[in-house]
């Protein structure tokens, strides 16, 4: 659901809801990640079906200020693939994945699947960047990076500049002003982490 002013995303149960503001306009767009850790985190989950049929998850970013947690925040649960990757947010009640953080960033990296009642496609445009095409599963579609090239970079850079003067990593709902997360993570061990790669 939109408004003028906020959107709410929510897990796929509806037990864990939260409102965006300033959305789309605050969002660099549609981007697109085939690295091997994205693919990990939705094995892990048991949410494969959420990758594109080369493995690449979609990723729409928002900064975490214009992010309200408005229910269910006891089903926010945390995972890190090991201690200093990702701090990648997803709901219990229906192993829904949130979004992706580091403390002090600019940055949540929302999954389409919390977006229920919006076409992204309209709202944001075609995918704009597609990065660590060396980890997708055949032959990932034309333009896709290796690794990170100088036009994705042009996407996402002004984004986080601009949040960075602006001050859009503070007041995280995941964090608190010292950056300890709201919840605890589980940090995945090597073994764990292995059990979940390519599967």
């Amino acid at each position: 659901m939109t408004s003028s002013t906020t959107t709410i995303i929510q897990c796929d149960c509806g037990q864990f809801k939260a409102e965006l503001s300033n959305f789309p306009k605050a969002s660099p767009g549609r981007c697109v990640c085939y690295c091997d850790d994205c693919q990990t985190y939705l094995n892990y989950l048991g949410r494969p079906n959420l990758m594109d049929q080369n493995g690449g998850t979609e990723i729409i970013p928002v900064y975490p200020k214009n992010f309200r947690i408005m229910s269910g925040q006891h089903h926010l649960n945390c995972t890190r693939l090991s201690p200093k990757g990702l701090w990648r947010w997803w709901a219990s009640c229906c192993k829904t994945p949130v979004g992706n953080t580091t403390p002090g960033f600019p940055w949540v990296g929302l999954l389409p699947v919390v977006f229920k009642n919006i076409n992204l496609e309209q709202a944001l445009g075609p995918i704009r960047s597609r990065i660590q095409g060396k980890f997708a599963k055949g032959t990932p579609p034309e333009g896709t990076s290796m690794k990170v090239g100088l036009s994705d970079a042009k996407v996402v850079l002004p984004f986080m500049l601009k949040g960075f003067l602006l001050g859009k990593g503070k007041d995280s709902p995941f964090f608190d002003s010292k950056g300890t997360p709201v919840t605890p993570p589980e940090i995945l061990t090597l073994e764990q982490r292995n059990k979940y790669v390519g599967r």
